[in-house]
This record gives structure tokens, sequence and C-alpha cells, in this order.
């Protein structure tokens, strides 16, 4: 992963529990956009509450960001990356 863009951090975990709940633990003390990725994580989080496992092989990430412009800029970046998808 040489070509990894520049300006955002990367962790690459061999386990976690929740790719979502390493990034809640270091969202207090993040700097800058960080992609945390996991090769197995055993208790991660769908939707709705939903339990959501990630077998070895399978792409599970979660990308940590630090957003400004307060909670309209937030909504604006949820609705973007909604229709991106």
């Amino acid at each position: 992963m040489d070509d990894w863009p520049q300006g955002y951090g990367r962790e690459i975990h061999d386990e976690l529990d929740s790719t979502n709940s390493e990034a809640l633990r270091r969202a207090e003390r993040a700097e800058g956009p960080l992609w945390i990725l996991a090769r197995m994580q055993g208790a991660g989080r769908g939707r709705r509450g939903r339990a959501w496992s990630t077998q070895r092989g399978n792409f599970a990430a979660t990308l940590l960001m630090t957003p400004t412009g307060g909670h309209a800029g937030a909504g604006l970046r949820t609705f973007v990356a909604a229709l991106a998808l």
C-alpha cells in the first residue's frame, strides 16, 4: 500500500472488536483523518444495533475524521457520503 493518499493516516489491525468502536475510543485524541482497518472483527455493529462480524478476507474499515463547521457541516458530509454510495 505504497500509494496511500497523502494526509490520511492508516492503521491496520489483525483483529478488532469493531472498527467503529476503535474510532470512538480514539475520537478525542484524533489528529486529521485516520483510516482504521481490521483483517477480522468479532463484535462489529450494523444498522439499528444489529450484530456484524467480519471474517478474514473481508473488508472492515472506518474513516475517523475531525470535521469542522459544526453540526451543519457534519450533516452535509453525511448527505454527500450517502449520495456518493
